[in-house]
């Protein structure tokens, strides 16, 4: 006995899950629907099958090839116009030779099919149609039978005054060759409609068997989700991929489960999936293959598919997630929700229910999606932030986009170019960093690969005394598990909008500059890049680095050129490379230090502790950069970011100096500056300003913080969505047309009594950052409360 099974069909109820499968691939507990009908037909000796394909038929036969894998052999017949169910079984009419079955690839069923061929066998039948019972068989094909089981009429899809059986037809047929001579050849036709009321019309011997089992007809996505719930049930007798660990709840190979994760079954996990701490997932739920599942997420009777990543903090309700999507942190799906493969979902995110996102959309940050999002529509953000182009490392970020992104910016410089390349030392980041070599030199670019790990600010250094092209650094910040590409200008600055938006076209419209073999780029190799950066960063110690214990928490590279600045301290530094800010507060109120500095991967950011184990607040850092820049280099002005406390002018004053306020951008920043270090943007130089402070001053760090100016400064953030943005903007700046306003980089409103808020529109996120300054703690938080309800108001008017 041979079987056929018919794999054609678009599945347009199953859209979007079906923009880029057919039907039958769709997966159904990380399988393809089709091969459990496979296995289905295997288990009663029917290993020779006939598939027939018409939809994105490469996807089925790329999966399962001739069927060896699978223990079976597979011809498969195309169907260039399709043909129908009956046409389908015509066209693939070289195959039949004796009796044979025929079914759904989108069929799941565990009906005992030895029974219905015996009956069909003692019945003498042409055609056996196995029947199913419903109770509401408005969606199917009514029967009526004898009690012989010949089957006396047939009708599609009953109206309730029509209804005058609970057997339905499933679609699963047992035939004799000779009902090929009852379809007409190359032409559309179909078994319900044309080939069985011809048997009927003309007595031929057409029976249906009440078959004994399960069957689910999954046409919708009402019945693609019962079809996972009665998988895990158990209902049906199939197969399931992994080893069920307890009672209801299967786990594939390789799965990382963390402490803290909880799974409450019916679950499934499938291969290498990983589960972070604090999530739970809830019942009725499937989570495909080299899925990651991030910290505090919730997910209820969800499917998520494989090759995704879900963000921390996110909330799943019934819906679908289908493979290769990208979801960040707090996202919220709602019941009956889809969204269609690779489509990336930004953070702070709800889709409300029933929305369908159709594949490869970006949903930006901060949107409420009311309705389904179809084909051409969707919203991009700026790809760099103020710390150039981040994403979740081998999710946003992998090595081929790395090389794309490289590929784009080596297009926009000229023809062999010099520009540095180099990272921070951690595995993943040193991938990137060949990724982007190899990308750039397949655009003529040649490359100065610097071995050894360094840091942000080394190769910032390199550049600026240099007559290279341009830079790019790569770093890893572990805690988010996030990749940061930062790119240069031939001086070392981080690059203008100009460029951003030249390397975002080109990227954009795919215009790679692709050069013949010969003119390929090149690379040097340089180690110990970092000595010209030390020699000249001992050049602005001023005073013996001595007298005081402190602490130094960073990794392994950036201690090796600490020690290089500081080696003739002795045992002054205390190299610790644990970097978790609670743990070091822990060992600064134990161990006797005049302060702790952790320094990030990047070598840029950083977090100082006090003696008491207090974090600096940014306040008490700008001060710390004002006061250590003109006590070490008098005379200069500081420059200052435009939020800034008015604390650093009094501060300026006392010391004979003068501050400077500016757009606080990175680049504007650096640029003000006449060297080229900055407290603000060099961990190492901050560090070593710092160190050279406490050194003389006889003050611990606590009591110097005292000592500063006191103002009320507040920060806090407020989110607004994208499109919201600029009529919050406007509207603020049209209330504040009467008040002395300053507009450069944010808008920042004066008030009468000397009080001010600054306004700041966040590069990266849906959100605003607001400052508020005030003669007392009262009025700068009545302050701060009103711009926060002033946006929140406008964005919803």
């Amino acid at each position: 006995m041979k079987g056929v099974i018919m794999a054609g069909g678009k599945g347009t109820r199953l859209r979007p899950l079906t923009c880029h499968l057919p039907k039958p691939m769709v997966p159904l507990v990380e399988k393809p629907m089709m091969e459990y009908t496979i296995e289905w037909l295997k288990r009663f000796g029917i290993t020779d099958i006939a598939v027939t394909i018409h939809y994105l038929r490469d996807c089925i036969k790329d999966y399962f090839g001739d069927g060896r894998r699978f223990g079976v052999h597979i011809s498969y017949f195309e169907e260039q116009e399709p043909l129908g169910t009956a046409g389908s079984i015509k066209n693939a009419s070289s195959f039949i030779d004796d009796t044979f079955i025929v079914i759904s690839g989108d069929a799941l069923t565990d009906f005992h099919l030895s029974e219905a061929l015996e009956f069909h066998q003692q019945r003498g039948a042409l055609a056996t149609i196995l029947m199913s019972r419903e109770r509401e068989p408005l969606d199917y094909g009514e029967m009526i039978i004898d009690q012989a089981g010949r089957v006396k009429q047939l009708l599609e899809k009953p109206r309730w005054d029509e209804v005058y059986s609970d057997f339905v037809n499933t679609g699963i047929y047992i035939f004799e060759p000779e009902i090929l001579h009852y379809i007409e050849a190359d032409t559309p036709s179909d078994f319900s409609s044309d080939v069985f009321p011809h048997l009927l019309q003309y007595e031929k011997p057409l029976y249906g068997y009440a078959a004994k089992g399960y069957w689910l007809d999954i046409g919708t996505f009402q019945q693609y989700r019962q079809a996972h719930i009665d998988i895990l049930n158990k209902k049906v007798n199939v197969s399931l991929k992994g080893e069920e660990l307890f009672p209801h709840v299967w786990v594939g190979e390789h799965v990382q489960i963390e402490d803290g994760a909880m799974i409450i079954g019916p679950a499934f996990i499938g291969d290498g999936a990983v589960i972070r701490k604090h999530v739970k997932v809830e019942p009725y739920s499937v989570i495909g293959e080299h899925v990651q599942v991030n910290e505090y997420t919730s997910i209820k009777r969800s499917i998520i598919c494989s090759h995704g990543y879900i963000g921390k903090h996110c909330e799943l309700r019934g819906s679908i997630v289908a493979n290769g999507t990208y979801m960040a942190n707090s996202v919220e799906l709602l019941d009956d929700s889809v969204i269609g493969s690779r489509c990336v979902v930004q953070s702070h995110v709800r889709v409300k229910p029933n929305v369908k996102i159709w594949p490869k959309k970006v949903i930006f940050e901060g949107a409420t999606v009311h309705s389904s999002i179809f084909w051409g529509k969707q919203i991009r953000r700026s790809l760099f932030t103020d710390y150039g182009i981040c994403g979740i490392a081998n999710i946003e970020i992998s090595p081929e986009s790395a090389s794309k992104l490289a590929c784009a910016y080596g297009s926009t410089l000229p023809l062999k170019s010099k520009v540095i390349v180099a990272s921070d030392g951690q595995p993943f980041a040193d991938m990137i960093k060949q990724s982007i070599i190899q990308g750039l030199h397949s655009t003529g670019i040649n490359t100065i690969d610097c071995l050894d790990p360094i840091t942000a600010p080394i190769v910032r250094y390199q550049l600026s005394q240099s007559s290279y092209d341009g830079g790019i650094f790569i770093s890893i910040n572990e805690q988010e598990r996030k990749v940061y590409i930062d790119v240069y200008d031939q001086y070392g600055y981080p690059i203008d909008r100009k460029q951003e938006r030249n390397i975002e076209m080109t990227l954009a419209q795919e215009q790679l500059r692709r050069v013949p073999v010969e003119q390929l780029g090149e690379s040097e190799y340089h180690q110990r890049a970092f000595s010209r950066y030390t020699e000249a960063l001992c050049k602005h110690i001023y005073v013996p680095l001595n007298g005081c214990k402190v602490i130094l928490a960073a990794n392994a590279h950036i201690h090796h050129i600490a020690k290089e600045l500081v080696s003739h301290v002795g045992e002054g530094m205390i190299s610790i490379h644990d970097t978790n800010i609670d743990s070091i507060r822990e060992y600064v109120r134990t161990m006797n230090v005049k302060f702790a500095f952790v320094i990030q991967n990047n070598g840029e950011q950083f977090t100082v502790i006090d003696e008491k184990g207090d974090v600096l607040t940014e306040m008490q850092l700008l001060c710390m950069y004002t006061m250590t820049t003109l006590l070490f280099q008098s005379g200069m002005i500081v420059p200052i970011p435009n939020y800034a406390p008015s604390s650093l002018e009094t501060i300026a004053r006392e010391l004979n100096g003068n501050v400077r306020r500016m757009n606080g951008k990175r680049r504007d920043m650096l640029l003000a500056l006449s060297h080229p270090f900055h407290f603000c943007y060099d961990a190492l130089y901050a560090f070593i300003q710092l160190f050279q402070l406490l050194s003389f001053d006889t003050r611990s760090l606590s009591e110097l913080l005292a000592s500063f100016p006191h103002v009320h400064w507040l920060c806090d953030y407020v989110s607004c969505s994208w499109s919201a943005r600029g009529i919050v903007m406007r509207k603020l700046i049209e209330e504040a047309l009467e008040k002395r306003i300053d507009i450069d980089g944010g808008i920042k409103v004066y008030h009468s009594d000397d009080s001010w808020a600054f306004i700041l529109p966040k590069l990266d996120e849906p959100a605003f950052t607001i400052y508020s300054q005030a003669s007392d703690f009262q009025k700068a938080k009545e302050t701060m409360a009103y711009y926060i309800n002033k946006i929140r108001q406008y964005q919803n008017a």
